[in-house]
């Protein structure tokens, strides 16, 4: 709560600030009404008082820490007020004083928080390869007025106006008078200036949050501004003119838990972005994720077109991040580094868009422990001492990972990039692709998480199991039912209804016998469930031939023929197209399918060589109706 705090000491002192200074004007503009005053004399009066027993609490800090000085967002911020919002700490004052660090040092590496461009500068026109301003995307008619309102308001609220050609940043006065925003824009992009500079009310200057809570700022418009903010590198302190990270800023009373904790639930705050190439409803966090950064103006642009280079991919280990408008190179963030196109910072943080990896040891059934990689984001994972027996990666990489001379994101990258395996052609539906999120997602889990229906799961796992066993989509690697279960891949009421499925493959024996029977024969005997008994035989089919059980060597149906593994007649039954059932619901489309048509739409994992079938964000449970035959 320190930000009313400061405020109190230079309303007693008359040091106004230069943000007290610009809202002069505003002062007779807003339209306040007289009780809205005594609202917010009310309100500020109780935060105050709030404030006081830590106010007195705060340590004294030396007089010096006011005469180093860094440049914020709009205004000098003093590195006592650093201190304060915990962007810095005592010890590298200190380090400032002795001279072992530099002004310049420092304020680069606070730069997001102080003067990065962090907002959506611009479009990048996938086409052209050219970059345009949104005032200019919309004369072209490229974009919508609205649309390009929104983001340039975005922008205002986030920081300042950028210029996506040179990377300058702007106030809204400077960015019309440059002709960088039509004039037609300039009332609405000063009232979302205020989010930077504060809402200025009785000689007092406060926040977003703040000036929602006095009710001189709609609520859901606050809201708005305040994910914009926080996905573009922390809500705004307009006192101080920093960036503040969601955490520090309840701390500081720049925000509240409920708020932050419900920020990205449409049911509570309504998505009120849209993705230009689809009219999509979005939040500003995730229009970031989609942006492309442009080496020439160090800035972030929103990429229009067919080709969707900036899209996830299932078949694609890394999507284009980075784009050279001088060169014409678009790259993904990985190979922009290894080119020296972007610094290592840049680098990282284009990373974690994309990525989230995370360390963790495992031991293996003899205890032996060894790294296990995982990115949280796709779900894919890598076991760095298989990578490194593969040949894939040596050891003394990984010695320079554990020596902290590379990043665990350095480390996942080249993991991605060593890791190029063939489409298997013989894959069954190994599991599904989230395309929103690029996530990898079990069979089991999608289930749960009301992506797919029960029937199709229990579909996919019988062909998974018929033709080799239950598979781990993040690694690739097949289990029997048995280990499935353990590695909780299915739960009891799968393993039960699989169960004959898996004899199948490993065979079954016959009770007098005792030899191995063919799928057909254990039929023929009621040994085996005769619908079920011709899914299997057709998923083997289907995904490159009957499997022996004996050998688990794949056969041609002629040579099934000949080895007794199926007659003729149940092969003719089996290869005839016109008897497939439609016993998938596609998860993106909802339309009934044949195990074969599922397996023609799916795509190619690049990680695993397995399919995938593309999923879309979870269903509604209980409607039967959404789905439908073709």
């Amino acid at each position: 709560m320190h930000v009313e705090v400061t405020t109190l000491k230079q309303e007693n002192g008359k040091t106004f600030g230069n943000e007290e200074r610009m809202f002069e004007g505003y002062k007779t503009s807003e339209g306040f009404r007289r009780e809205d005053f005594a609202k917010m004399n009310s309100f500020l009066g109780e935060e105050i008082l709030r404030t006081v027993d830590t106010a007195t609490q705060l340590e004294c800090f030396p007089e010096e820490y006011d005469d180093i000085k860094f440049q914020g967002l709009r205004h000098d911020v003093t590195a006592r007020q650093l201190i304060e919002v915990k962007l810095l700490d005592r010890l590298t004052v200190e380090h400032l004083h002795s001279g072992q660090k530099t002004i310049e040092e420092v304020q680069k590496s606070l730069e997001k928080f102080l003067t990065k461009p962090t907002a959506i500068a611009g479009v990048y026109l996938e086409s052209s390869k050219e970059i345009l301003s949104f005032s200019l995307a919309t004369k072209r008619r490229i974009i919508g007025k609205a649309l390009a309102l929104a983001f340039l308001e975005a922008q205002a609220a986030t920081g300042f106006i950028i210029d996506p050609t040179t990377g300058q940043k702007f106030s809204v006065d400077d960015s019309v008078v440059r002709g960088l925003v039509d004039n037609e824009f300039k009332s609405r992009l000063h009232e979302a200036e205020k989010a930077v500079l504060g809402y200025c009310c009785s000689g007092k200057v406060v926040s977003v949050y703040q000036a929602m809570e006095a009710r001189f700022l709609e609520r859901q418009k606050g809201k708005n501004i305040l994910e914009a903010q926080i996905a573009t590198g922390g809500v705004i302190d307009p006192i101080r003119s920093v960036r503040v990270p969601p955490e520090t800023a309840v701390q500081l009373g720049l925000l509240n838990n409920t708020i932050l904790k419900f920020l990205h639930e449409p049911s509570s705050n309504a998505k009120c972005f849209h993705n230009p190439n689809n009219r999509k409803a979005m939040y500003y966090c995730d229009l970031l994720k989609m942006c492309l950064f442009s080496v020439s103006s160090n800035c972030l642009l929103l990429p229009i077109g067919e080709r969707r280079i900036s899209s996830p991919s299932a078949e694609k280990s890394h999507r284009i991040s980075v784009v050279d408008i001088k060169t014409g190179a678009e790259m993904t963030s990985y190979e922009a580094y290894k080119k020296r196109s972007v610094d290592k910072a840049t680098y990282l943080e284009l990373s974690k868009q994309e990525f989230d990896w995370k360390e963790s040891t495992c031991f293996d059934s003899d205890g032996s422990s060894f790294i296990l990689l995982t990115d949280h984001k796709t779900g894919v994972q890598f076991n760095v001492e298989d990578t490194i027996n593969q040949g894939r990666i040596d050891r003394a990489l990984v010695n320079k990972y554990k020596e902290g001379l590379i990043t665990v994101s350095e480390l996942g990258d080249i993991l991605l990039s060593s890791s190029q395996p063939k489409k298997d052609l013989n894959s069954p539906i190994a599991g599904f692709w989230l395309s929103e999120t690029n996530e990898r997602i079990p069979v089991l889990k999608a289930s749960r998480r009301n992506l797919v229906d029960r029937v199709t799961a229990l579909r996919c796992l019988e062909a998974q199991v018929s033709t080799g066993g239950i598979i781990d989509p993040f690694t690739g690697k097949k289990y029997s039912v048995s280990e499935a279960l353990q590695r909780e891949l299915i739960d009891d009421g799968c393993a039960k209804q699989i169960q004959q499925c898996e004899l199948i493959f490993t065979g079954i024996i016959h009770p007098v016998r005792n030899t191995v029977m063919s799928a057909v024969e254990a039929m023929s005997t009621n040994a085996l469930d005769k619908e079920m008994g011709m899914r299997c035989l057709e998923y083997q089919y289907l995904t490159g031939g009957l499997i022996d059980p004996k050998s688990h060597s794949r056969l041609t149906m002629e040579d099934g023929i000949k080895c007794g593994v199926i007659d003729a007649v149940t092969a003719t039954k089996v290869k005839d197209e016109n008897l497939y059932v439609k016993v998938i619901t596609c998860p993106k489309t909802k339309k009934k399918l044949t195990y074969k048509e599922a397996l023609e739409s799916a795509v190619f994992d690049c990680h695993t060589g397995l399919r995938l079938l593309e999923a879309a964000q979870p269903m509604k449970t209980g409607i039967s109706s959404l789905y439908y035959a073709s």
